[in-house]
């Protein structure tokens, strides 16, 4: 009983402390990681016009599905969170150092990016990078998950992930600048990966300063380096209105809605942001990545502001059946698109906007609904599914005959979040101002009641 009691009474102070100078470090944290994944997911995309060689595009995918694999797996079995940003840190460290190094080589010897040798050590670079920024990112999301205060844990779940879009659309923006002054895919190369290492330096700064997750290092049993790090948050402590009467569902059931939730999400953004241009206005692709993003990114803001006042179960429900029917609406009018794509902007901003409202119910429920012991792991094995029907959807997106085809295959995955967020608002439950502990089910497994 006493371990039990030691075991809450840790992370209730977590979850009621109010708001310090530490978590304000920690949210900048959060924000300048997600914003480093928006730019290195971005580089490969952005130049596959250029390069025009499929395997560039589809080398980071499967490097996508190893980060989300290996490093969750070591932060919650070995390392913790922060022990496993380091090593991310220097992957994408590594990874954007050998990015500008061959575009200051290209560029002084004149050496084309689609000369082999330059363009499978591109490759290599780009992989790196993406290998560090998405395998931290469901540590990200357990970290928050397990260190914010419960007042503002939702809010923040929501607004840091949208620094994903705001790096995507500076990337775009930086390569729309620079081809209008020099139209050189070096120049955009360059641009970016300095805009990754500026990125990264304020990053190593901000997070040398952070403590260790309180209910990872609770997990392990090290309750007295648990103790010392939850001072760090401060001692001024709130009262709040908790939600403790939640009974989750299964852990099976809980997996499978978050994979199909998933599935929907991530494959209709990437396909619509990234890639559509790619395949059928390269000449506007990254006009597209842009306004994608910026629809995407105001969004985010949105509902950063209203997740608190929505009940989660609605929330999911309002974003999927809108990003329905604004789906229906592009591929009623994508035929006639090529001769008025004001429409297509207007119609892609406001469809990315419920893209976006569905990656913040993912980035609620994945770290909130899953156990404290394999936490990171589980939110990148939901991953496994999106990430990997992505490398084959873009394979076989290559081979559609028609835009209208292409949109028609992200009608039918935005249908699939529907009816699973349909599903979850009969069955499943809301996890507002609810203790991790209780929403995750880790309470249940220890016995408790």
């Amino acid at each position: 009983m006493l371990i039990l009691n030691i075991y809450m009474q840790i992370p209730d102070k977590v979850d009621k402390v109010a708001w310090s100078r530490t978590h304000s470090l920690l949210l900048a944290s959060l924000a300048l990681g997600f914003f480093m994944w928006g730019t290195i997911s971005t580089i490969a995309p952005l130049l596959y016009p250029s390069v025009n060689y499929l395997f560039f595009i589809l080398a980071p995918i499967i490097a996508t599905l190893t980060g989300n694999i290996v490093f969750p797996l070591l932060s919650d079995r070995i390392y913790g969170r922060k022990k496993t940003f380091m090593i991310t840190m220097g992957m994408y460290g590594i990874g954007s150092l050998m990015i500008a190094s061959l575009a200051v080589f290209s560029q002084l010897t004149g050496t084309p990016l689609t000369y082999t040798p330059v363009l499978y050590l591109l490759t290599i670079g780009i992989v790196l990078g993406v290998l560090g920024v998405e395998g931290e990112v469901p540590v990200m999301l357990s970290y928050a998950a397990e260190m914010m205060p419960l007042r503002r844990r939702d809010q923040v779940l929501v607004l840091a992930p949208n620094f994903d879009n705001v790096g995507a659309m500076v990337a775009s923006a930086v390569v729309l600048v620079t081809s209008a002054v020099a139209d050189s895919a070096v120049i955009d190369l360059l641009a970016l990966s300095i805009t990754a290492l500026v990125g990264l330096a304020f990053l190593i700064i901000v997070r040398l300063k952070l403590p260790e997750s309180v209910r990872w290092l609770l997990e392990k049993g090290r309750v007295e380096n648990a103790e010392k790090e939850v001072t760090k948050l401060g001692n001024k402590i709130q009262e709040l209105n908790e939600n403790k009467s939640v009974r989750p569902l299964n852990l099976l059931s809980r997996y499978w809605f978050l994979v199909a939730i998933a599935i929907s999400q991530y494959l209709t953004y990437g396909l619509m942001a990234f890639y559509i241009g790619d395949f059928y206005f390269p000449n506007l692709e990254n006009l597209i990545v842009f306004v994608a993003n910026v629809g995407a990114s105001v969004a985010g803001f949105i509902a950063a502001m209203a997740i608190n006042k929505i009940k989660s179960r609605k929330f999911s429900l309002f974003s999927f059946m809108g990003g329905t029917i604004t789906i229906l609406g592009i591929l009623a009018t994508i035929n006639i698109i090529s001769k008025n794509m004001e429409l297509f902007y207007g119609l892609l901003m406001l469809n990315m906007a419920f893209s976006e409202f569905g990656w913040a119910v993912r980035t609620i429920y994945e770290p909130l609904i899953l156990p404290t012991r394999n936490r990171a792991f589980l939110i990148g094995l939901v991953r496994v599914f999106p990430i990997t029907l992505s490398t084959v959807s873009v394979y076989f997106a290559s081979f559609l005959n028609s835009p209208f085809d292409y949109v028609l295959y992200n009608t039918v995955l935005w249908a699939l979040g529907a009816i699973a967020s349909l599903t979850w608002f009969f069955k499943g439950f809301d996890v507002n101002m609810t203790p991790i502990e209780f929403s995750s089910g880790t309470i249940a497994e220890k016995g408790t009641t």
